[in-house]
């Protein structure tokens, strides 16, 4: 556990605004309607077994839990950042951190009141205002690692990864017990695919720490990512046996165990993670998640719902709690809560698909286009968005398409999706017939112009035809 105390208010704002919501992390879904985090993959066997005592261990004291704050309750708006994307280019360089400083950089009360008052500046909106007034902070001796942590995910949540990834290195090499940095490091190289970066730093801060156990159930996440799911169930077995109370260590056992399928063992895992931390927001969210894949959708959608309650920046909660809404018909309020989810992940695709998927719904045709572009041009390779863009286009009146080019335009998005997913799995969904169903609305399409123009003519000859009878000759005297 972590050896530093430390007030938790300026940390947790930012930290509960955009970390805890990454914990679950997997492949997409395809589907016509919302996308939410998806379940574990079909092919995988669904096994019940009965709980392991070591697996949600008992300890003879409860713990009470640390205080969490729910974190700026006002949407950021958009900002001018100018930051490098490219974390290839940041330099990890733990070299010059003294390995026996145990205790780290402390937080003076002047210091955090004054992290405080610039989080309550990007409450207001003002977010340059706070990245100055922290970046203003960052270089004092107590407690500027909290101003460079929390620079880091406001840059993060902005999608200036490079920026947030300099950030929260400079929090670590500041305080390398400072788990939340680590955690975001972490999250930041697997969101971009580098697995062995990701592993890499997760590695270099242990050695630093090698106590932390908060350290090392950070590194299950990596082995998660892998689909590594019994190695991060054995390494999370061997910290709760150093702390049987390690609700960190139990997270990340519990989301093994729900990728396994092996639903009631999480289930049990997180019930036992409750009785310690019952203000984290991410149980409530794992509990959903593995109600519903047990097609439990009342006791989803509560435990959805209690996790915004707990946390209202916590956007994969609310995508999937306003998935849950759409699937209802409750389009409007589904709506809501992808847009208050996109506020904070404004560079999360999902979301926007989500969002074209709602507006489609309610005959909003325009905007539902807008959002699944605004999707694609997150990530152009986003299958969901693609095929979801194909099915507008195929079934529904966009404005500014005549309806040959609308359809031109659902082909050309199936065959992006192809693309994007590979043959094989094309190949396991309807986007061939649909291919083929704008194919031949488009031949239909021609031959009614055709026809049309046909009738026209034969209209215009007729009406030469009446106006030659018309005409009678001069008679001759």
């Amino acid at each position: 556990m972590n050896r530093f105390s430390i007030s938790p208010t300026s940390i947790e704002r930012w930290k509960m605004g955009f970390a805890c919501g990454l914990m679950v992390a997997g492949a997409l879904v395809l589907a016509a309607g919302c996308s939410s985090t998806p379940e574990p993959e079909d092919d995988e066997e669904t096994v019940v077994e009965t709980p392991d005592p070591s697996d949600a261990p008992e300890p003879d004291v409860e713990e009470e839990p640390d205080p969490i704050d729910d974190g700026p309750q006002a949407p950021a708006e958009s900002v001018d950042i100018e930051a490098d994307d490219d974390i290839d280019d940041v330099e990890i360089d733990s070299g010059d951190i003294d390995g026996d400083d145990e205790e780290g950089e402390q937080v003076a009360s002047h210091v955090d009141a004054r992290i405080e008052s610039a989080l309550s500046a990007a409450d207001d909106g003002d977010i340059n205002g706070a990245i100055d007034d922290l970046r203003d902070l960052v270089d004092e001796p107590e407690g500027g690692f909290v101003a460079a942590y929390n620079l880091g995910v406001i840059y993060d949540r902005q999608g200036a990864s490079g920026e947030a990834l300099q950030y929260y290195i400079t929090a670590l090499q500041r305080q390398p017990d400072f788990t939340p940095a680590l955690v975001n490091v972490i999250r930041l190289y697997l969101r971009a695919g580098s697995f062995s970066d990701a592993d890499e730093v997760a590695r270099q801060f242990i050695e630093l720490r090698p106590d932390n156990l908060d350290h090392q159930a950070a590194h299950l996440e990596v082995w998660l990512a892998q689909g590594r799911y019994e190695d991060a169930v054995q390494g999370a077995r061997d910290i709760l046996r150093k702390d049987v109370a390690h609700v960190e260590a139990m997270l990340r056992m519990a989301t093994a165990k729900y990728r396994l399928r092996r639903y009631e063992l999480a289930e049990a895992i997180l019930e036992r993670a409750l009785q310690l931390s019952p203000e984290r927001a991410e149980i409530f969210y794992l509990l959903g998640q593995v109600a519903w894949a047990q097609d439990n959708e009342d006791g989803a959608r509560a435990n959805f719902r209690q996790a915004i309650e707990l946390q209202p920046r916590f956007p994969e909660a609310r995508n999937n709690y306003a998935t849950m809404l759409h699937d209802s018909g409750n389009y409007d309020r589904a709506i809501g809560h992808l847009k208050e989810s996109l506020a904070d992940a404004p560079h999360d695709a999902d979301v926007h698909v989500n969002l074209g998927n709602s507006k489609k719904a309610l005959g909003d045709y325009e905007e539902a286009e807008e959002y699944y572009r605004q999707a694609l041009d997150i990530d152009d390779s986003h299958g969901q968005a693609h095929f979801n863009l194909g099915i507008l286009y195929l079934e529904a009146e966009v404005p500014g398409y005549d309806t040959i080019e609308r359809y031109e335009e659902a082909i050309r998005s199936f065959q992006a999706y192809r693309d994007a997913v590979g043959q094989q799995q094309a190949s396991e969904s309807p986007v061939a017939s649909y291919i083929n169903q704008a194919t031949a609305a488009i031949e239909d399409e021609e031959d009614r112009q055709e026809a049309l123009r046909r009738a026209q003519m034969d209209r215009e000859e007729a009406d030469d035809d009446d106006e030659d009878d018309d005409e009678e000759p001069e008679s001759e005297d």
